[in-house]
């Protein structure tokens, strides 16, 4: 039958198909177009940022000065195995990280409160207990960081040490009692050096806060360290430590891994108790907060991710052997989220060299997937946010005495009170705003978790930006403040989660790339850090070693 033979309602239904499809896809034209505007104003705008910012820090691109100690660049476990061995006396190990964080802490602002001595004195102990005979192969074998120094997040409850968050309701308050990590880094033989720098109640991308001021990048101190685990990064890639402890709920730990050019590992979450981070009593349910290894050297990842889980380490299977040709390849080139900045062609490069990498070595050619999801990763982190266990942002402000109001704050700020940091007022903007609806929230993180989980099964890692660009000055990340976007999602669909060093750039800044797997397979990101760092040299000192 001929169209003209149609009955008229049956011609009118496929005009109006026609016309619909038509306009729909004019409509994806203009949508097109306007996001090819607007993606472009945002280049140049960000161009912009750096160039006024580039021009107000221009006398200040310098780096931490030269060492002098070989030690400073050993890996924990070597450090470990040389105590051991009795090639070295834990006390010289001691003297010799102390000394280089008093070598570089004035231009860093990295280590809060120290305790130098009492740390020298347990390393005299260690020594006269290791020459009389009072420790034995047992005790090493028991005590895997026996000797070793190591450092903490301030925010991270350590005994005697300042445990303010940066807010001034907890000024000058010390902890009683160690967390529950640092109880383990000491059972586990290692010696606390002092805690370190973080953002004003750890809720912001750079470290920085009204006590005790703004941590610098030990490649470059115009430059942000990132947060919340900043004062870590920085300490660590300075020379000053060689092992952190960080917490990571919004990218806290692999941020500042990434901006200053070390490992940082977010593990399977529920696996390692919080009691003693910030507020928490260890007791919560459901966070997506979790404590992890910030390291120089990959090989350190598993043996202090093993202290940290203690008697949950054995559900990781981390002594299980990986051979990397089991393992399957994806990778995200573009998340397609509106509120990231464009990835810049360094980082696209460096991306891709990894992909290539991976082409070369693997029997299976590394598969580029896509998720529609991905696109909200920030609205989805921000929703679960209000959903962890007992967080009021406004009343942890007052040490939890009282509730503050958003508004009065901010116009209190506005008129040159400054007992918040600006990074305290942009959350209490971001709280004003409309929340996300919840049967959305969930239902897209359900959905987005089980496609990734589905594709990456039990020998999938999947590869991902960790940024549109290196370490950026101090303050712009007021200007694009969703780019952390790149690391929170990861929080949001609780995934396991290895930041891994690549060099570094064109300008002398890290490099990086994120590994996410499936829950209880971190081994797997792990093994994959352990090639990249092979392949692409890992962490390269921000120093020059003068013997």
């Amino acid at each position: 039958m001929t169209e003209q033979n149609l009955p008229l309602n049956t011609i009118t239904k496929k005009e109006h198909s026609r016309t619909k499809r038509r306009d729909g896809k004019l409509c994806d034209i203009i949508k097109g177009i306007l996001l090819g505007i607007m993606f472009s104003l945002r280049f140049y705008f960000d161009l912009l940022i750096d160039k006024i910012f580039g021009f107000f820090y221009g006398s200040k691109k310098q780096s931490v000065c030269s060492a002098n100690n070989p030690l400073l660049l050993d890996s924990a476990s070597t450090i470990a195995a040389k105590i051991r061995k009795r090639e070295v006396k834990v006390e010289e190990v001691v003297k010799t990280f102390v000394q280089r964080i008093r070598e570089v802490n004035s231009t860093l602002n990295a280590v809060v409160h120290d305790r130098f001595q009492e740390a020298i004195e347990e390393a005299k102990k260690i020594d006269k207990e290791i020459e009389i005979g009072d420790i034995t192969d047992l005790d090493f074998k028991e005590k895997p960081f026996l000797g070793v120094p190591f450092t903490s997040k301030e925010s991270t409850a350590a005994e005697g040490m300042s445990y303010t968050f940066g807010i001034f309701a907890r000024k000058g308050k010390k902890a009683t009692e160690d967390s529950e990590i640092v109880r383990l880094m000491k059972k586990a033989g290692g010696i606390l050096l002092g805690v370190t720098n973080v953002p004003q109640l750890n809720m912001w991308q750079e470290t920085g806060n009204p006590i005790f001021g703004v941590t610098n990048n030990p490649y470059n101190i115009s430059r942000n360290v990132g947060g919340s685990s900043g004062g870590e990064g920085s300490i660590l890639a300075a020379g000053g430590s060689p092992l952190g402890l960080g917490t990571d709920i919004g990218g806290s730990l692999r941020i500042p891994a990434f901006m200053c050019g070390i490992f940082g590992h977010k593990p399977t979450c529920d696996l390692i108790n919080t009691r003693g981070m910030t507020f928490r009593t260890g007791k919560e349910k459901d966070t997506m907060v979790v404590p992890g290894p910030m390291t120089r050297y990959a090989e350190d990842i598993i043996p202090l991710l093993k202290v940290l889980t203690d008697e949950n380490a054995s559900k990781l299977k981390l002594d299980k052997h990986v051979d990397l040709k089991d393992i399957t390849i994806y990778y995200i080139d573009d998340p397609q989220d509106p509120f990231i900045s464009m990835i810049r062609d360094e980082m696209k490069e460096s991306f891709k060299r990894v992909i290539d990498y991976f082409d070369e070595v693997l029997p299976t050619k590394s598969q580029k997937v896509e998720f529609a999801g991905t696109r909200y990763g920030g609205k989805l982190w921000r929703y679960w946010m209000t959903q962890e266990p007992n967080a009021n942002f406004v009343r942890d402000l007052t040490d939890r005495e009282t509730e503050l109001n958003p508004v009065v704050e901010i116009l209190k700020y506005a008129f040159m009170s400054r007992n918040f940091s600006l990074s305290t007022i942009f959350n209490m903007v971001n709280k004003l705003l409309p929340q996300e609806k919840a049967n959305w929230a969930i239902e897209e993180t359900k959905k987005l978790r089980k496609q990734i989980l589905d594709k990456l099964g039990d020998n999938g890692v999947l590869l991902y930006h960790s940024a549109p660009w290196p370490a950026s000055y101090h303050y712009t990340a007021f200007f694009r403040p969703w780019n952390f976007n790149l690391f929170s999602i990861w929080n949001a669909l609780k995934l396991p989660v290895t930041q891994i060093p690549l060099g570094l750039s064109s300008e002398g800044l890290p490099l990086g790339i994120q590994a996410v797997t499936s829950p209880y397979n971190d081994r797997l990101t792990i093994a994959v850090a352990k090639h990249l760092e092979k392949q692409f040299g890992g962490y390269i000192p921000p120093f020059t070693l003068e013997t």
